[in-house]
């Protein structure tokens, strides 16, 4: 949680084509996404005007789109390609994204990979 900062979050559960144990190369799996946007309570004048808040609608889709992408052994690539959604909201200056795997150690254990970072720290890893 930031002081002083709205958080827009979005929780999905996705059919994504990852990971790089062989069971799971033989299609999509259920992944569970966690998305947190944060932008600055000053950063926005009219909290009741939808073009000046964080637009969560933005994330869910970036989130749903994964589920067109070819298989990628790594969580990491879908995790990168969320966080550029959510760094072209004009007002978001960090962000956290988590994604589960619930079911490849069929429940004995839930993988997951996380990244928190700043806007600044996105452009500095971009091209």
């Amino acid at each position: 949680m930031l002081a002083n900062h709205w958080c827009a979050s979005v929780d999905a559960t996705i059919q994504l084509r990852t990971g790089c144990n062989p069971l799971e190369k033989h299609g999509p799996q259920a992944v569970v996404v966690h998305a947190d946007a944060w932008a600055p309570i000053d950063a926005v004048a009219n909290p009741h005007d939808i073009q000046q808040v964080v637009d969560y609608e933005v994330i869910f889709l970036a989130i749903r789109r994964l589920e067109e992408n070819a298989h990628c052994e790594c969580l990491e690539s879908s995790i990168l390609e969320v966080m550029d959604a959510i760094f072209s909201i004009a007002i978001v200056t960090s962000a956290f994204i988590s994604m589960h795997k619930p079911h490849v150690y069929n429940g004995q254990g839930t993988p997951a990979i996380s990244l928190s970072m700043t806007r600044e720290q996105w452009a500095k890893m971009r091209p």
